[in-house]
């Protein structure tokens, strides 16, 4: 098998090649940590498949917290990986090379067939069904490969419990994990990578690694712009989310914040309930909009959609706003968007446009009780592909402390982004002011 390294990957990631591939690897257990856009799970899924294709007798197991998130995630991943080797896919159910399943709804195994029929598997499982994690079966030789994606994800005693029952009856393991370092840096994700371990390779790798003559291509131009934006007028959150460094301190003002994928079969089931806020701004602060969902029952809010526009006038905003609303089955003629009420003529120019906007109520203390709201709640799920800038805000949303005595300051920060935030109160405001926040 011939194929140019450069194409597929960035240097900073050879080392691991090298050593993941040696005839007597130095390790079993190579860790991803590192910034956003540093293309780690690419480099993962294709040597996942390399050492499926070179070693007749390894299967390989890839798993995320939830079941749900994987079709869209690490097998599309791994689908890129077996086309980006120009390796053989079966047409039908005859011949050699990859069989790929046509299923759009579930990730289900992907077979590798040999020329002599043997058959190896890539299989997919979420940990958020334990007893599947102990009914894992392959039709011949043994599972040698696992990568757990998304690690700050999963529980440790529920990793630990899985690779008990999937990593046994061979002689040669390999271990991949990825993740993005949370900003706190108790986390036990970031607590374990301080832990010497002579089996284990930590490569911390960031978009910078990716060669400057690459970025453009593989990265994509809007991402770059979000990235150079963040380090602009963000820096924390530059650093922990595109350096990969672990920023926090420990004061997390929402702790309560859950990053998970929201599927559209949770969306339509929700049958158009959803609230709507706006937060306006031009440059360098954003003209802000978000879409969500609550759930009295179980007291969790859903954040799902978001638009974020510099540089746009009301009248582009307001155009851009109904276009993207449109696109998600609503409509700003009809659906509700209740935005901060500091900006009247703002307010009163969608209101002349059609829009169905409101000015939200800004009375004294109205910001805590808010807050306050969101901080009780159950869970705030935020899907971070659908609202990246909403997940980092809420994550990322710290208690300030006074420089001379290191004590945290009462109220809550003032000065840190919470564009989203504010929307978010604006959109909820009442179900808290009934609640009596």
């Amino acid at each position: 098998m011939n194929f140019d390294s450069r194409e597929l990957w960035a240097p900073v990631y050879n080392r691991a090649f090298n050593d993941i591939f040696a005839a007597e690897p130095q390790h079993e257990r190579w860790t991803f940590p590192g910034g956003r856009a540093s293309c780690k799970s690419s480099f993962i899924s294709l040597c996942v498949v390399l050492l499926v294709v070179m070693f007749p007798r390894y299967n390989a197991v890839i798993v995320r917290k939830y079941a749900k998130t994987l079709r869209q995630s690490v097998f599309e991943q791994i689908v890129w990986a077996i086309k980006a080797l120009h390796l053989p896919i079966m047409q039908g159910n005859k011949g050699a090379g990859f069989k790929i399943p046509k299923s759009r709804t579930a990730a289900l195994p992907i077979i590798y067939r040999r020329r002599n029929g043997d058959e190896q598997s890539i299989l997919f499982v979420g940990l958020d069904d334990p007893e599947k994690g102990k009914s894992i079966k392959t039709s011949s030789g043994y599972i040698a490969i696992l990568w757990i994606e998304e690690k700050t994800e999963v529980e440790p005693d529920d990793l630990h419990n899985f690779k008990l029952s999937a990593l046994r009856g061979g002689s040669r393991f390999f271990m991949f994990e990825s993740f993005n370092p949370p900003s706190a840096t108790r986390h036990w994700c970031n607590a374990e990578l301080r832990e010497n371990d002579p089996r284990r390779m930590i490569v911390h790798t960031t978009y910078l690694d990716i060669p400057e003559e690459k970025r453009l291509a593989w990265l994509g131009e809007t991402l770059l712009h979000d990235i150079e934006n963040t380090k602009q007028y963000n820096r924390r959150a530059y650093e922990n989310i595109f350096l990969g460094k672990a920023t926090g301190t420990g004061r997390t003002v929402f702790e309560n914040v859950r990053l998970e994928e929201i599927t559209e079969e949770q969306i339509d089931s929700w049958g158009g309930e959803t609230w709507q806020g706006i937060d306006w701004g031009y440059f360098p602060d954003p003209y802000a909009y978000g879409s969500m969902h609550y759930d009295a029952r179980t007291q969790t809010l859903y954040i799902w959609d978001e638009l974020y526009l510099w540089k746009h006038g009301n009248e582009a905003a307001f155009e851009k706003t109904a276009e993207h609303m449109k696109a998600h089955g609503m409509s700003i003629y009809e659906d509700r968007q209740t935005a901060d009420s500091a900006e009247p003529k703002s307010v009163a120019d969608f209101r002349s446009w059609g829009g169905n906007t409101r000015g939200a109520y800004k009375g004294r203390g109205s910001r805590d009780a808010g807050y306050k709201w969101l901080q009780g709640l159950r869970a705030i799920v935020i899907d971070a592909k659908r609202a990246p800038h909403a997940a980092d805000e809420f994550t990322l949303y710290e208690y300030e402390i006074d420089r001379r005595t290191g004590e945290i300051l009462e109220g809550y920060p003032e000065g840190q982004p919470d564009h989203f935030i504010a929307l978010t109160r604006y959109a909820s405001e009442h179900e808290w002011r009934h609640a009596g926040a």
